[in-house]
């Protein structure tokens, strides 16, 4: 297939009247946004802590407190088993496996084609609940396996480690994938924000290792370093000065993220700059030859326009690419499972999946 992007903003027409909408909301977002994700944020999100603004120790020593409205714990499903896998390192990190149905897949008692999921939050938040609700939700659509990474996170692991854990779980199921029923010849990897610059750097490991992924699902992802920005404007986009104060992800929350992936040391400071560009920067890093991408954005996201223009780098590159902007919406929406954008999200990926992995 010809190398193609299709860039489709995807809109939709107030239906009703909006309620008031809380405080916590910054006035220049409120008539930009979809009515049904003002409501959501009205119910959700705003009675809830700002999470950047809770300490490191706090959240850890409290998950279930300053966990996100959507976390999700599947680990009792009869269908749901955890694995261990070991990174390079010797570090031994846990994986989620989401098997099918064998009486609705399509693949029957398989094996199965395997999607891995890498969650988001910043490098610095997020496990294996984080995403949940999502990678049920394809188990459940397409038949097929879901593998869902418990990769490090920092401050307490350096940058880079996260992305360690996440590519030797690929390189796992491509070896050894029928240990769990998976086919280790149609997997596909994806995330959201943080998980997806850990997708857009696997993409080009895998290139690289010679590892066919069928698709890379890039979600609002973060593909450059901007560890030396110090103010919006830093920044080469536009979208990072227009949504400095959106909704779920903003300048403060990045600065937060920041502050805690950032090399704290010379040692630290010395193995990152060791780092390969596509641990850093995605977008600087060789796009010829990997593999077909689904790419989304959100309009009220400081991160949409870096996440666009790797998809039109991608597709310079003579990369297969869908890219999809969802207007009205913030950087986290399609977690959102009551809005509409967030179910148009779930219908795209899943009609990616199908393509290339069936």
């Amino acid at each position: 297939m010809a190398p193609s992007i299709i860039e489709n903003s995807v809109d939709l027409a107030p239906e009703q009247a909006v309620k008031p909408v809380s405080s916590a909301m910054h006035p220049d977002f409120i008539g930009r946004s979809d009515p049904d994700f003002l409501e959501y944020y009205d119910r959700h999100i705003a009675p809830r802590p700002v999470t950047h603004g809770i300490t490191i120790k706090e959240m850890r020593e409290n998950p279930e407190k300053y966990a996100s409205e959507w976390a999700r714990d599947f680990s009792n499903e009869p269908f749901v088993k955890d694995i261990k896998l070991t990174a390079d390192d010797g570090h031994v990190f846990t994986a989620r496996v989401y098997n099918p149905d064998e009486t609705t897949s399509p693949f029957g008692s398989g094996p199965y084609p395997i999607y891995i999921n890498f969650h988001g939050g910043g490098w610095t938040f997020g496990g294996l609940t984080s995403d949940a609700e999502i990678c049920m939700a394809i188990r459940n659509r397409l038949g097929i396996m879901v593998m869902d990474v418990d990769y490090r996170l920092a401050p307490e692991n350096p940058f880079g480690k996260g992305t360690d854990d996440a590519w030797a779980a690929i390189r796992w199921v491509h070896k050894s994938g029928s240990m769990i029923n998976a086919r280790q010849d149609s997997i596909a990897i994806g995330g959201i924000s943080a998980g997806g610059h850990i997708s857009a750097t696997a993409q080009q490991l895998a290139r690289d290792a010679g590892i066919p992924l069928r698709l890379a699902v890039l979600a609002v992802p973060a593909v450059i370093y901007e560890g030396d920005w110090e103010k919006p404007t830093d920044s080469p986009y536009a979208s990072m000065v227009e949504n400095e104060f959106a909704p779920c992800l903003n300048w403060k929350r990045m600065d937060y993220f920041r502050h805690h992936y950032m090399p704290k040391n010379a040692t630290e400071q010395a193995a990152f700059e060791a780092l390969p560009i596509c641990y850093k920067s995605p977008l600087y890093g060789k796009l010829e030859g990997v593999c077909d991408t689904f790419l989304c954005t959100a309009g009220l996201d400081p991160l949409r326009d870096e996440g666009e223009a790797y998809a039109q780098e991608l597709v310079k590159a003579g990369v297969l690419v869908v890219s999809r902007r969802y207007t009205g919406v913030p950087h986290p929406f399609m977690h959102m499972a009551p809005i509409k954008k967030a179910q148009m999200y779930l219908d795209d990926i899943c009609s990616e999946l199908k393509r290339t992995l069936y």
